[in-house]
């Protein structure tokens, strides 16, 4: 996570270099009479309306996935040697494997002979 992070600084970081540096002209050559030219307000809009789309993107799939992970699911886990049914709640993001935390506090291993149904809860 650390290094999407900081591989994410860097690039912005090379952009805003490039941008800032490449108006410079070499001291060899003599400054131009020119003005500078601005950016027009057709690209300062189209470069904010980019941004502004990609902000609502990423809060989009946030939303999407924190709802998805928040999901309760009932889980039947049923005994493979004696047939017993024990059916346990638990948030989607706390399966990790064989292994969950339910609703109630507990934290439930499973094992090798033991069935599992997850049925995820309509609300």
């Amino acid at each position: 996570m650390l290094t999407k992070i900081l591989f994410t600084g860097f690039i912005i970081f090379v952009v805003y270099a490039f941008y800032r540096f490449r108006g410079r002209t070499p001291r060899k050559l003599a400054p131009r009479a020119q003005q500078p030219a601005r950016p027009s307000a057709i690209g300062r809009f189209a470069a904010y309306g980019f941004v502004a789309v990609l902000a609502i993107v990423s809060g989009v799939i946030f939303l999407y996935q924190w709802q998805q992970a928040h999901t309760v699911v009932t889980i039947r886990v049923i005994d493979g040697s004696t047939d017993n049914v024990t059916i346990y709640q638990a948030y989607q993001k706390s399966i990790k494997g064989n292994r969950f935390e339910s609703l109630d506090g507990k934290f439930v291993v499973l094992g090798e002979a033991e069935r599992v149904e997850f049925i995820e809860n309509d609300e």
